[in-house]
């Protein structure tokens, strides 16, 4: 394995990335977007809209389809938004993970995030005025064979928590803003 390369990262193309981003601070923006629509009682389509990554378009059109299980009114043919939401902060744990690996030479052979956690519906289902809606804790286990210490693994898995957009996205307040009101049209 060449050392330019570890865990299959290219470590010389993150650092002149991190170089481009450190000469122009907008190179460092990363813009994401999806449209959602319904398609019919739980279930709705998700599609990816464009990237942009500082002055580069990324070209997407990922699709992926949202369900609730029967006992949750849907038909269970595909993963909850809640598995989703938790797919995503593993995807992005685990990017952190292999990428910090790499940057101090440890080579990984396999890692295994589990993330799990509990809803109180009764917030949902408007049944307990002061049940939470949403995760009240969510937890997370990494299992890892690699070249690096347990003293190494504890390291990457505080600069996970430091440096995972998911992870921050989830663990801090993030603003949500309606940017326009729902427009109707109506069907003649």
């Amino acid at each position: 394995m060449s050392s330019s390369f570890i865990n299959g990262i290219n470590l010389p193309a993150l650092d002149e990335y991190t170089q481009k981003t450190i000469k122009s601070a907008p190179q460092a923006i990363s813009h994401y977007a999806i449209e959602a629509n319904w398609v019919y009682g739980t279930n709705t389509k998700i599609t990816t809209l464009n990237q942009k990554v500082g002055d580069i378009d990324i070209q997407k059109n990922f699709t992926f389809e949202i369900d609730e299980p029967e006992a949750l009114l849907g038909e269970n043919r595909f993963p909850t938004p809640q598995d989703y939401l938790l797919g995503g902060l593993a995807g992005c744990m685990m990017a952190s993970f292999v990428i910090t690996a790499a940057q101090k030479g440890i080579e990984i052979k396999s890692v295994k995030l589990t993330i799990a956690g509990d809803l109180n519906l009764h917030g949902f289902l408007e049944v307990d005025p002061s049940a939470k809606v949403g995760f009240d804790e969510i937890e997370y286990h990494f299992e890892v064979k690699g070249n690096g210490t347990q003293s190494d693994y504890d390291d990457i898995i505080q600069t996970v928590r430091e440096r995972s957009p998911n992870y921050h996205t989830i663990q801090d307040a993030v603003t949500l803003k309606a940017v326009s009101s729902v427009h109707t049209h109506n069907e003649s």
